[in-house]
């Protein structure tokens, strides 16, 4: 699972919170109906600060879920789903044709989890979504048993099947082969199979002709945004450098720093989403943010402090990015807007407020959705401009949030889902 999804969905109604809480805070007016839209049962807040419970499907983790608008597609072993989240139910599910349970990533018998959402595009007015599977053909006589990888598009508004394509790789010797869709440029699905010991590989394949318009086979894409693509490229001598190409035509635009290769199936960096080009990278010796258009470091106050370890960073897709850091005085979070400046902070050794300590869970549109670290599981929402209290009733704190819906993982396989009411 991803970070967060082990954290339990099924949270207590919010406490309030001790100090800082402005006078406006907890003032946060229910849309009169110009202000909100309504579809089906669910209504438009922007942003939401209470939830109450909706419903919710089976899926390996919110790592897999792709958040659009009132739908939700999500990745399980061998199917790509789309969920209706105001009618809480399936609208399509696509079944890969050849996957192996064998060829998925496996840990003592059980699954690891699919490492990435479905990608979404839109191409000529049409909608996809569109994922990969691991392909297992078994050999007959003397021939070996066969992998490959399977790409398979979804009408994102239908859920019925666009097309599927597929092709073979080598033979390996593999414990297992992992593949996933990390974006989409354009019209073109970023593409990325590997295995136990096969390095990456990404493919550029056109959303409309289905055709594979290019490959790289030193290169693992980890994350698309905008026409770039960022990952890490192998070099000589087991090193791993961070890089990224164009999407559209796989030509390469820059490389930045190393790290040894020590796994050698490439799997020295992480590569994740900060803010609108900003990248979160993080290796064995530390983490930083870097410019996705150049590959430089951009200094964020708070990165590489000492004993202050920086776990977990939120985009809210508005201006501000949320940062959650372990440090000597426990748990803190952090705000950051878009030049890099470090707005406030809530707990760790600079905070002698007396308020209590708090789990960063998510955030959206300037509300950070959070926990109380103090067992209860109690909810509460932070303003992301200031830090003071915005809402001390949320009723529930999402992993994963829009203006219509918040999602929690509830343990198993239930992805919980809990419609916006303010």
């Amino acid at each position: 699972r991803r970070e967060g999804d082990l954290a339990d969905g099924r949270l207590g109604g919010g406490k309030p919170s001790t100090g800082a809480s402005s006078a406006s805070a907890d003032a946060s007016p229910v849309p009169t109906p110009e202000e909100s839209e309504t579809t089906a049962s669910l209504t438009a807040y922007d942003p939401p600060t209470r939830f109450e419970s909706h419903g919710g499907f089976d899926a390996p983790g919110l790592g897999t879920v792709a958040l659009d608008g009132t739908k939700a597609y999500y990745v399980s072993p061998g199917e790509l789903v789309a969920w209706d989240l105001a009618g809480d139910e399936e609208i399509g599910t696509l079944t890969a044709e050849t996957s192996s349970w064998r060829h998925l990533p496996e840990h003592d018998g059980t699954y690891k989890t699919v490492p990435y959402p479905p990608g979404l595009g839109t191409v000529d007015g049409k909608r996809y979504a569109v994922t990969a599977f691991p392909t297992s053909t078994k050999g007959s006589g003397s021939a070996a048993d066969g992998v490959g990888v399977e790409v398979v598009a979804m009408d994102a508004d239908s859920g019925r099947e666009a097309w599927r394509t597929k092709w073979d790789l080598p033979r390996s010797e593999d414990g297992y082969l992992v593949t996933y869709v990390a974006g989409v440029v354009g019209r073109t699905a970023i593409v990325v199979s590997h295995g136990e010991y096969r390095y990456p590989v990404t493919y550029g394949i056109d959303l409309v002709t289905h055709k594979e318009t290019w490959s790289d086979t030193s290169f693992k894409a980890q994350l698309v945004q905008g026409t770039r693509v960022l990952g890490q490229r192998r070099g000589d001598e087991d090193v791993l450098t961070l890089a990224a190409v164009d999407g559209a035509s796989g030509r390469g635009l820059w490389t930045g720093m190393e790290v040894p290769d020590e796994s050698g199936a490439g799997q020295g960096w992480t590569v994740k989403a900060f803010a609108p080009n900003r990248a979160w990278v993080a290796a064995p010796f530390g983490r930083a943010v870097i410019d996705s258009a150049t590959g430089k470091d951009v200094n964020y106050e708070g990165f590489g402090e000492r004993l202050h370890e920086i776990e977990k960073c939120v985009d809210d897709q508005l201006k501000t990015t949320f940062c959650a850091a372990r440090t000597v005085k426990g748990a803190e979070i952090s705000a950051y807007d878009r030049s890099g400046k470090r707005l406030w902070r809530v707990g760790g050794p600079s905070d002698d407020s007396g308020r209590k300590q708090m789990i960063l869970r998510s955030a959206f549109h300037g509300a950070v959705y959070a926990t109380f670290n103090e067992g209860t599981g109690a909810a509460i929402v932070l303003d992301g401009a200031t830090g003071a209290d915005k809402a001390t009733d949320p009723g529930y704190a999402p992993l994963l949030a829009n203006t219509y819906v918040g999602l929690t993982y509830g343990g198993g396989r239930q992805v919980d889902v809990y419609r916006a009411t303010r």
